[in-house]
């Protein structure tokens, strides 16, 4: 069984740029985040589904290859109903289903990044 503790500074990064990908994960690393990242949502998804309890929050990019972010936000969600999910898009108008999820605008600077986080876990 995984720790409460664990858990609540568990997070998924999944961006298909490289480059956001590893400063997401050094940032909320440097913070004392447990930090898993992929840079592809279909093997995102299937380590997920290894691990449906281990996250609390997904932070993944809207516009990917193979899935985007909705698509791989409600699959989770799907998965843990409790994973919290921050969708980070450039686009303003994506169709309904971003209501379920916070939308942070890109660009996003790490300091939006980390507040929102601490939001959602309460360090």
């Amino acid at each position: 069984m995984i720790s409460t503790i664990a858990v609540e500074k568990s997070v998924i990064v999944v961006d298909d740029e490289h480059d956001l990908v590893n400063l997401f994960t050094d940032a909320l690393s440097s913070y004392g985040y447990d930090v898993s990242a992929f840079t592809d949502p279909i093997a995102a998804l299937e380590y997920i589904k290894k691990n449906p309890d281990k996250y609390s929050l997904l932070i993944t990019d809207f516009s990917m290859n193979n899935m985007n972010g909705c698509e791989l936000g409600n699959k989770v969600k799907g998965l843990n109903n409790n994973i919290q999910v921050i969708l980070i898009t450039a686009y303003e108008n994506i169709d309904g289903n971003i209501l379920n999820f916070e939308r942070l605008k890109k660009p996003v600077t790490l300091q939006i990044l980390l507040e929102k986080v601490n939001n959602y876990l309460k360090k």
